[in-house]
């Protein structure tokens, strides 16, 4: 029997079991009679559910893109779904299965790399949750809609009153995945976006050791020439072979950040950037002049590298508030005994 002789409540069933916008989309446009069976309202609530399936938390991606200045960041908001909605969410979306295929990497390093793995389904949903979560929080308090507080104001305990309360409308176990995330994040950054001087140090071919720092960026780095990025149509099959990756002319173009502690300030700015921000400069910097007309190019600011993200001292609050004890909580997160991942 043809699917089209199938009685419309069969298919319907079919089209509510599938687990993804695009299986969605492919079976509608399969005949006129799939693309017709369904009224729009009813197939826009099956893209909604799907997406959760496949990228949610959905919640958490309509928090995201619902904030505004009008009301309260932790209260729950249930917009109208529509076409355009779904069109944003899926956008986001995107950005946390990103970070599901490059938190592996970050997560297990050095001798923990041999445990290694791929995230499972629930782990993942975990992960793009904390991104959601993330990603609304930067964008509130350190994005543009945020203009109207001051850049000394972030630095200081005045906006608790506005982050706190987002922070603590999520549980312990959430703020776990959260922290997680953080972290993850932390070494995404230090790897790649912001090495130490000693990090660079060690990149350079024996030759260049004795030269002095300020000398070193001309053996560490040089203008990307159009070869390097780009290629031509008809050598398609040779050139995809030898092209570098971005990181791996990050690794030898980027110049050092300072030394540790300079480093570890250097990162915790860029904790007030958004996850998709994070994941652009991973995507196409290359060079450390990259990532400063980046940051000239989204905040305007000239002192964005003078303050650090507040998350860390919010989650410490939220959380020593509940009676937890946070060394602990951040050694279990660690360890995989909390967070995204439960390795035990």
């Amino acid at each position: 029997m043809a699917m089209q002789d199938l009685a419309p409540e069969i298919m319907v069933h079919i089209y509510e079991s599938l687990s993804s916008v695009s299986d969605i989309i492919s079976l509608s446009l399969t005949c006129r009679y799939f693309h017709e069976l369904l009224p729009k309202a009813q197939k826009l609530v099956l893209f909604f559910a799907a997406l959760d399936k496949e990228m949610g938390p959905l919640d958490d991606i309509l928090q995201l893109l619902t904030q505004n200045d009008n009301q309260m960041l932790h209260v729950r908001r249930t917009p109208p779904l529509s076409f355009a909605l779904l069109t944003q969410a899926a956008g986001v979306g995107r950005v946390a299965a990103r970070f599901v295929g490059l938190y592996p990497g970050f997560r297990w390093t050095g001798p923990e790399s041999v445990s290694r793995r791929f995230l499972d389904d629930v782990e993942a949903r975990r992960l793009r949750r904390a991104v959601y979560r993330l990603w609304g929080y930067t964008q509130a308090f350190y994005g543009k809609s945020a203009s109207s507080i001051s850049r000394l104001a972030r630095s200081d305990t005045s906006p608790a009153g506005e982050r706190l309360p987002l922070l603590r409308s999520w549980s312990t176990e959430e703020l776990y995945e959260l922290e997680d995330l953080r972290c993850t994040l932390e070494q995404l950054l230090a790897t790649e976006i912001c090495p130490t001087d000693g990090d660079v140090w060690c990149r350079l071919p024996e030759e260049a050791r004795h030269v002095p720092l300020s000398l070193q960026h001309t053996f560490a780095s040089h203008v990307p020439t159009l070869q390097d990025v780009f290629y031509n149509s008809r050598d398609t099959l040779v050139v995809d072979r030898t092209k570098p990756s971005v990181q791996e002319l990050r690794f030898k173009h980027m110049q050092g950040w300072g030394s540790d502690l300079q480093n570890f300030y250097v990162i915790q700015s860029f904790l007030k950037f958004s996850p998709a921000q994070i994941l652009w400069l991973y995507d196409n910097a290359v060079s450390k002049a990259d990532v400063e007309k980046f940051i000239q190019s989204q905040t305007y600011d000239p002192c964005f590298l003078e303050s650090g993200s507040m998350l860390f001292a919010d989650w410490v609050t939220v959380l020593l508030a509940r009676g937890v004890d946070v060394q602990h909580a951040r050694e279990a997160v660690w360890d995989g005994e909390a967070g995204i991942v439960l390795d035990g």
